[in-house]
Order: C-alpha cells, then structure tokens, then sequence
C-alpha cells in the first residue's frame, strides 16, 4: 500500500491507509487572519521516500475528524519500521500530543524551515581537529571565505571557542567529511530570532546593577543595535539571559549575556533540543541493549539541534522531531531521548496567551474549608459532586474555581475532557501549593490553569499546549516580578517540567523533563 496526502481544517497529512504517519499542522498567520501557514519544508521529505504519495484528497470545511496516527498514539517505534495496518479514522483525544512540525509565518524565519544554517561571518578556516590552522597539515584543513552559508544538522561547543560542526552534505575540502571543526566566532547560526535595542544599554556578564560589575563584565550597546540570537529565557531583576547567534563580544568573546529587559525587543522564536548528557537517541523507548546498531545513534553531549516537535515522555523517554538533521544508518529524523540527558528550549511561533480566571483566587484561595461551596461541578470518570469553591485536594489552597475557571455568575466552567485532567490537576495543584509555600504562603493569582480546546484556540495557546492535559499553570505572585519567580524557581524545578515567564505571567507544567523558554512579552 502506497502513501497518500490529505488536507484536513488543521493539518495536512502523509497517509498510509487510513491513518497517518507524518503531520504538518496549519497555524493562523500573523499577518492575514483569513490565511493559514504550514512548513512546506517537512512536506518536501514526503516526496523524498521510496513510497512517495500520488493521490490527494481535500477536506477543509467539513469539520470531519482529524485522522488517528498510525500505529496508534503511544507509538513505539517510528512508521518505517512498523507493519502496515489500517485503522478507523477517529479524532485523536483533546490532550494526545503528537510530535508536529511547526509553521512559519513570515519570510523573516524561511531559515528555520531548512534546518539549522550557518553563515561565515570572517574568512576563516574548516579544519579536521579542533587546534590553531598552523598546526593542522594543508589536507586537514580548508579555507571558506567570509559570506558562504552552510546547511549544518547540529552543532557541539567543544570549548576553548570551537565548535563542531555536522555539516548535511559534505561540500567541503575533498567533499569526504561532514564533520569539522571551527573557530565560533568567525560564524553565526541564522535564526530568525531578532534582539533589537530600544535604549543605550548594558550586556552583562551578571544580571545585576551595572555599578556592581567590572568594566571587562559589562559591554556598551548602542540604541537601535540589531543582534540574531540562539535563545533567551528570563533572569533576576527583569534580565534576559540572551545568547547571540551573530556575535561574541567582550575580551573573553562571550556568546551569552544578560541585558535590562525594557531595553530590548525581541522578535521571533525557535525550538532547540540540548544534550546535557552523552546518550543514545533509539527508535523505541527501551535500553539501548535491546536495539540493533541501525536502530540506535550515539550524541554527544553539548550537541544541539533544531526542533521540529517533541511529544509526552513514555517510560522516561521523550519522542522529538528534529528539523534538518537525519542521524543514523537510516537517515532517520524521529528519535526516542532518555528524559535526563535533554533539555528544550524555545516555544512555538505564536503561542503569546492571554487567558484569565473569572474567579476571586486571591480571596477564594485563602480557605481550606469554605463556608460559600459555590457551583457544583461533574467530572468524567468520578462520581459524586464537587464544588468550585472546595481545595482540590485537603490541605491546599487552591480550588476547582481557579483550575477550571468557574463563572459564577452564569455556573459555567471548563469541563475536564477526560479523568487523566483530573489527576493532573492534582499534581500541578501540589506544586503550586510547594510554590506558596516558597513565598511565604501569600496568595497567588491563577491566569490559566485548564482550557479546552476551543479556549486554547481562543486564547493563543500553543496548539499543544500543555494546559489541554490540566497540568499547566499560568500565576502571578502579587509584588513579585514574574522573571525574579522565574530565576528563584528555575534551580529548583530542574527537570521536573517546563517552565516560562512573560512580563504579566510565569508559567509552570509537569511534563517530566526539562523545558524553558520566554514568550517574549
């Protein structure tokens, strides 16, 4: 059986039968709210494959179900290496979180939808090892001038400056080797992710008062001073720890600095997926023992690549998509992580939410035993009643008001999908509860907790976002700057979950592996 496209109201699919193996999800534009965006990229590979799709079919304006993944959701093996099946076309559930490229709004970020890029920023050389050119020999070395762009799959800091890069095709010297190394600052990554400075500032080595740093721990920039970066996450005292893409700077010639956040704008955004610990990527969540050579790929640590999508973790496993990167004998670009040797940052293009609770949390939230139960509530998979205005679980001090954003005025609230929301309501309510705690036990103000589908659409959710499981809590600690709770709580969430601050929110999940990112707001 062959393969076949389908476009549906949110994606387009690669089909095998009537269940699909590979997905591109359609994202409303930033610029023309009748448009919708996809990576035409990930469409291309499709045509690449032995079985490439002859056949079309349309669906879009039908409200029809969205077709179930092939092999079903849990998926533990990539699509090449199952038998063909066919199954019956159902809706996948609201919280299943299948890995699924991202789109690309603008041309601004027509790098991201290749893979990762590297331009030679100083004429410079290639070389074989990672030593100054005059100890190399001629033929462990090679010369690219100052403008070449070069499709890379990743990229490793090996220290002292260099990095190693993997390049997709070898182009290079005798055209035998895609592995070099080179000197990092005489290259940038091209990442669509822009820092523009809106005031004369200061890149910091800390992110503390300039008068408390050294003249060698502190960079002039001028206002209107243009830099791409690689990433940028929340720091204390309303910093942003930014790392330049374009540039190093100082006398150490550092990437990564801290700069006063309303000084700068930052436009844009990525996924990268991090190796923090050597490991073996695998095409089934099981030790590496039990696998073939062709089903398994040694990474190094410091490796990093773009992230195409990433899905729930499965038996301490995280299943990622990369962009641009085909590793192992079979070129494969899905792969299983072992959870502690990753970590994620970035989110995705357009997930700027802006949710809020129609309760009182401040108030409702200070009594473990109301005397005001408030509106009764029906979960599925529990029998019983409960109350809006009841802790969600004895002790705490959160309630099903804040979790499930009650009204009411009107007795309407978000109704949980299925049990598992339940239960991941209770996990997250525990770590808010260690949370306040950490504060003293001051209130804290729920923006989002639980959102169904149509108000995670509404709300500018990311389209698998991490609320529609229950497990995901957008709070405001009143008196608190959100990056100051974001860098207190940093150390201490570790890899337990994900973990994010905008300037009107911090954001925490418990997805089971590290993740951070800022929304950029």
């Amino acid at each position: 059986m062959g393969t076949w496209v389908k476009e549906t109201d949110e994606a387009f699919y690669l089909m095998r039968g009537n269940t699909w193996i590979s997905r591109i999800q359609k994202r409303p534009s930033s610029t023309n709210p009748q448009e919708q965006v996809l990576n035409v990229e990930g469409m291309r590979q499709w045509f690449m494959r032995s079985d490439f799709p002859r056949a079309m079919t349309v669906s879009v304006g039908l409200e029809a179900p969205e077709p179930q993944q092939f092999g079903g959701s849990s998926g533990s093996a990539s699509p090449e290496t199952k038998q063909e099946e066919a199954a019956p076309v159902v809706a996948p559930t609201d919280h299943q979180e299948d890995p699924e490229p991202p789109a690309v709004d603008s041309d601004e970020n027509a790098d991201e939808r290749e893979g990762l890029k590297v331009k030679v920023a100083t004429t410079t050389y290639f070389k074989l090892q990672p030593k100054l050119s005059d100890q190399l020999s001629d033929a462990e070395k090679v010369l690219v001038t100052n403008g070449t762009v070069l499709d890379i799959q990743y990229y490793v800091d090996v220290g002292k400056n260099h990095w190693r890069i993997e390049l997709l095709n070898a182009t290079l010297g005798d055209k035998t080797n895609r592995s070099w190394f080179v000197f990092a600052p005489d290259i940038e990554v091209l990442t669509g992710v822009k820092l523009t400075t809106v005031n004369d500032t200061l890149f910091k080595a800390e992110p503390k008062m300039s008068s408390q740093l050294a003249d060698d721990q502190k960079v002039p920039v001028k206002n209107g001073t243009q830099h791409t970066l690689l990433s940028f996450t929340p720091a204390a005292g309303d910093h942003l720890e930014v790392e330049l893409a374009d540039a190093t700077l100082g006398e150490d010639q550092k990437r990564t600095w801290y700069v006063f956040n309303p000084d700068v704008k930052v436009d844009g955004n990525r996924q990268t997926l991090e190796v923090v610990g050597d490991t073996i990527f695998k095409v089934e969540p099981v030790q590496s023992s039990q696998l073939p050579d062709a089903d398994k790929v040694l990474v190094k640590k410091g490796t990093v690549f773009l992230l195409n999508s990433y899905a729930q973790p499965e038996k301490n496993h995280v299943r990622v998509a990369l962009q641009g990167a085909f590793l192992g004998p079979k070129n494969l670009t899905t792969w299983y992580a072992f959870v502690p040797d990753i970590q994620i940052s970035g989110t995705e293009i357009g997930n700027r939410p802006e949710d809020s609770t129609p309760a009182a949390p401040a108030t409702v939230s200070q009594a473990a035993t109301p005397i005001d139960r408030g509106v009764a509530l029906t979960f599925p998979g529990f029998t019983g009643t409960y109350f809006s205005n009841n802790p969600i679980k004895t002790g705490l001090n959160f309630t099903w008001a804040e979790a499930l954003h009650v009204n009411r005025n009107n007795g309407r609230y978000r109704r949980p999908a299925n049990a598992n929301v339940i239960y991941n309501i209770l996990k997250v309510a525990e770590v808010m509860q260690e949370i306040r705690s950490m504060y003293g036990n001051r209130p804290i103000r729920i923006n989002s907790w639980y959102r169904d589908p149509a108000t995670n659409r509404a709300v500018g959710g990311a389209s698998r976002s991490r609320h529609l499981t229950g497990d995901a809590v957008d709070f405001v600690i009143p008196g608190v700057s959100n990056f100051d709770v974001y860098a207190r709580l940093n150390p201490w969430w570790g890899s337990r979950g994900g973990l994010a601050s905008s300037s009107v929110f911090t954001h925490i999940d418990v997805r089971g592996y590290r993740a951070r990112w800022s929304y950029g707001y």
